[in-house]
């Protein structure tokens, strides 16, 4: 009996890559458990670049980036359940503080101008494709669609990414092959991170990656390989012994190991 599974996503599939056990946790047996701090805090931040981006681009005055982190993140406080670890929500609040007002990082936020279709900006974009063998689609929502027609993501890090970082992520192929089948695959199959380091220092960086249509098919034969191990219900443990395999980081390791 296959799943019940309406849709795949990167989140999904990369889930399922990393540990197959926790991907049946969370999305078969929907066990619910705290969240990392890390995610709220992108979620946050991404959420101050398309406040910010979307209102200049309609011609509006947005208010100063670090007031829009407060109001993002605070909601996040009152309304999901964090694990702060060694943190407070206050120490949190003050590191998107320190990133939104470091002059480097207003700088390239202020810079980026999303497309627009419609008199209306290309942000968190909902996208699917499908793939040949899989019975549902795969759904995504692109962070924003650059001037320039290049799909983009914004990422928090705590340290810079290392220079072939872009070029082995999973998640580029997805957004460019639901593109390809739209027939709005941008010129050279690009696509652009803004990176947003939590540093001392705080720094940014724009490192722009591309996926050839081998790339695209390897990515497909990926989903493809994930829908059947899900549809086969295998769900071994994987990487065990790995970073993600520990009690500090899998927020399954009680309800795996029990």
């Amino acid at each position: 009996m296959e799943p019940q599974i309406k849709h795949l996503s990167y989140s999904s599939i990369s889930t399922y890559l990393l540990c197959a056990r926790s991907w049946k946790f969370r999305y078969l047996d929907k066990i619910k458990t705290p969240v990392a701090a890390a995610l709220p805090f992108g979620s946050a931040f991404h959420e101050t670049i398309k406040a910010y981006t979307d209102t200049k681009a309609v011609g509006g005055q947005p208010d100063p980036l670090d007031e829009i982190f407060n109001r993002a993140w605070n909601w996040r406080v009152e309304n999901e359940n964090i694990d702060y670890g060694s943190e407070t929500p206050e120490s949190i609040r003050m590191v998107g503080h320190r990133m939104l007002t470091e002059r480097s990082v207003c700088t390239t936020i202020d810079g980026i101008t999303p497309q627009m279709v419609n008199d209306q900006p290309v942000s968190e974009r909902r996208v699917e494709f499908t793939v040949d063998g899989v019975p549902v689609p795969v759904v995504g929502f692109i962070d924003m669609i650059d001037i320039d027609g290049v799909p983009c993501d914004f990422k928090t890090a705590s340290r810079s990414w290392y220079d072939s970082k872009a070029d082995d992520e999973l998640q580029p192929a997805f957004y460019l092959e639901a593109l390809k089948q739209l027939g709005e695959m941008p010129s050279g199959g690009r696509f652009r991170y803004f990176i947003f380091t939590k540093a001392k220092k705080p720094k940014t960086q724009i490192i722009e990656t591309s996926r050839t249509d081998k790339q695209l098919n390897w990515a497909l034969d990926t989903i493809r390989d994930t829908w059947h191990g899900i549809n086969s219900q295998v769900f071994p443990p994987n990487g065990i012994g790995g970073w993600k395999c520990s009690k500090k980081y899998c927020e399954y390791w009680d309800v795996c190991k029990g």
